[in-house]
């Protein structure tokens, strides 16, 4: 919680971890954004909603796993940082749409066809080629985006934290979304912030091992 002396500003502006609390009011809520109940399921629900819900995809999901069965725990983890929360970035198209799909579907569909278009590569580069389109969509999609409480607890995706965790903590009918240009909500905090939370210490090895392979002359 920020001191009655700190503003949101004060805090962004040091880059701290802190839980965040407005001092004032948060910005006017992007249009038709209250976040549904839904949005706190269990990740493997949720994984199991897009499985049902994707059924072309379904190969490829069994071809990965086959090659990598971490991924199985990277999903679940991405599962709970992004939930089935249907946030889109302002700029996305899809957000207008009049159904609008979870963030997590988006983005599991980006990493899958980024492993199917991998196909002829080797294992670790296949496996680097799924973790990049999923956490850069992922990057895409929340940034400069901030969840709203009734009373201004805020979330941001940058900030490390798994979304699934903190609506937990609330009343999730009254949490709104809306447009930040605070330093938890950039592009490029979030990619990091994912990253971190979903790529487990071997798997972040063997993608540092194949970043580096190709950046060797």
């Amino acid at each position: 919680m920020l001191s009655p002396d700190r503003t949101i500003e004060d805090r962004d502006a040091e880059d701290w971890d802190a839980p965040l609390r407005d001092r004032v009011h948060p910005p006017e809520p992007v249009a038709g954004t209250l976040i549904s109940v839904a949005a706190s399921a269990a990740a493997a629900d949720t994984l199991r909603r897009f499985c049902l819900s994707q059924a072309d995809l379904m190969p490829t999901v069994r071809r990965l796993e086959l090659d990598w069965p971490c991924c199985v725990a990277m999903m679940q983890r991405f599962a709970k940082y992004v939930t089935s929360v249907p946030v889109y970035h302002p700029r996305d198209p899809r957000s207008r749409s009049d159904s609008p799909m979870p963030v997590l579907f988006l983005c599991l569909q980006k990493g899958l066809s980024a492993y199917d278009a991998a196909a002829t590569e080797s294992d670790d580069r296949r496996l680097l080629a799924f973790i990049e389109g999923l956490c850069q969509e992922a990057a895409r999609l929340p940034s400069g985006i901030a969840l709203f409480t009734p009373d201004n607890d805020c979330w941001m995706a940058g900030n490390g934290a798994a979304l699934h965790g903190w609506l937990a903590t609330c009343d999730v009918r009254g949490v709104t979304v809306h447009r930040s240009q605070r330093r938890g909500a950039s592009y490029r905090r979030v990619l990091s912030a994912i990253g971190r939370y979903v790529v487990l210490g071997r798997e972040r090895a063997i993608l540092e091992r194949v970043r580096r392979a190709d950046a060797m002359p």
